[in-house]
């Protein structure tokens, strides 16, 4: 704060504001009634009390205390001016290189690449956004699409890749059903068949790739339903004179000792037997401790003829060829043909169910 004061006893004013511990700058007498000087900010109230009692005329305004803060600190503030110059300069830079997008290929070898085209990190990149979309869509054919922006001093690429077909990625679509297609249902995938075609158990129904723009395979898995009608037969057959294997009723036991899971000892019978079957199971011992034995029990056989009528066992025949022939059907929608056929071969009768329904071939 400035005051110039006009009026007499001005030395006696400046002795009291002396005497009061008011902090005076700048003090000049310009003439004995003329005086000028400067305070700090927060005395302005007490030195315009004190002078309310010397008949002056005063003129205030505030101090200008700029170059004097400039003079004690130039250290400082040339520090900060050239603090903002350097990081103006070093924004400039590129510090930090980012990659998204990637599957095949690295982020390590495209930086790599960029950085063989001038586009480095720790220096002034000239380069636009667009000419390092370039410079990766020359270099990489994998590259579908690609986009670079520049965020402070990072870039950061975001890029997708082509999808390459492999015949290893995924597996066809396969009929596990003879039959003939009247119906192609694809999501994903190329058709292998058309309507009409007849397929076996293990073809080929729908390929596991799709065809992009540039006439290029592209690997997808294949979705698809392939509907048509399903043929299946199932033959039973019954001999009229078979030999059947029967329990004697001899039989030999053997046992292994454990003891926390661990063989102790076994107690071994010889099997002197020359048809047998066997019978396996484990059985503890004692409740207090985990000790166990695994059983083995050898059940003689012996080999026994019988003899069918064929003529009164027909009808159970045919029963059977046409219980098993619905058990490989699939669930189907509708059922169009069902025969079964009976044919004597060498002293044995044969029965041949065919089934044919109308259903998802590929199921």
């Amino acid at each position: 704060m400035r005051f110039d004061l006009k009026g007499y006893n001005l030395d006696n004013l400046i002795k009291m504001l002396y005497l009061k511990k008011v902090t005076l700058y700048n003090v000049t007498k310009h003439s004995n009634d003329h005086l000028t000087f400067e305070i700090d900010d927060k005395d302005e109230k007490k030195v315009k009390r004190y002078i309310a009692n010397f008949k002056v005329t005063r003129t205030l305004g505030k101090l200008n205390r700029v170059p004097k803060l400039v003079a004690t600190n130039v250290g400082i503030l040339l520090g900060v001016f050239i603090g903002i110059i350097f990081a103006i300069f070093m924004s400039n830079y590129t510090w930090q290189i980012r990659v998204y997008g990637t599957v095949e290929l690295r982020e390590t070898e495209i930086i790599e690449v960029l950085k063989d085209n001038g586009v480095r990190v720790g220096k002034i990149n000239l380069a636009s956004s667009e000419d390092i979309e370039n410079i990766l869509l020359k270099n990489y054919d994998r590259i579908a699409q690609v986009s670079v922006i520049r965020q402070g001093t990072a870039i950061i690429i975001n890029l997708s890749e082509k999808l390459v077909y492999s015949e290893t990625e995924y597996a066809p679509i396969t009929a596990k059903f003879n039959g003939i297609v009247s119906e192609i249902n694809i999501i994903t995938g190329t058709s292998n068949v058309k309507i009409g075609d007849y397929v076996n158990v293990g073809d080929p129904l729908v390929l596991p790739f799709n065809i992009n723009s540039d006439g290029e395979k592209v690997s997808v898995e294949p979705i698809a339903e392939i509907r048509g009608n399903i043929f299946v037969v199932y033959t039973a057959e019954l001999k009229r004179t078979e030999f059947v294997l029967n329990r004697t009723g001899k039989s030999i036991k053997t046992y292994q000792y454990k003891l926390f899971d661990l063989n102790l000892f076994s107690g071994k019978s010889k099997n002197s037997f020359a048809l047998f079957e066997t019978v396996s199971y484990n059985e503890n011992i004692s409740r207090l401790v985990p000790f166990s034995r695994d059983v083995t029990i050898y059940y003689e056989l012996s080999p026994v003829e019988i003899t069918h009528d064929l003529d009164d066992e027909r009808d159970s025949l045919i029963e059977s060829s046409r219980a098993g022939a619905y058990e490989l059907l699939p669930t189907y929608t509708k059922m169009i043909d069902e025969h079964t056929e009976v044919a004597l071969v060498s002293d044995a009768l044969y029965a041949t169910t065919s089934v044919t329904v109308e259903g998802v071939i590929n199921d």
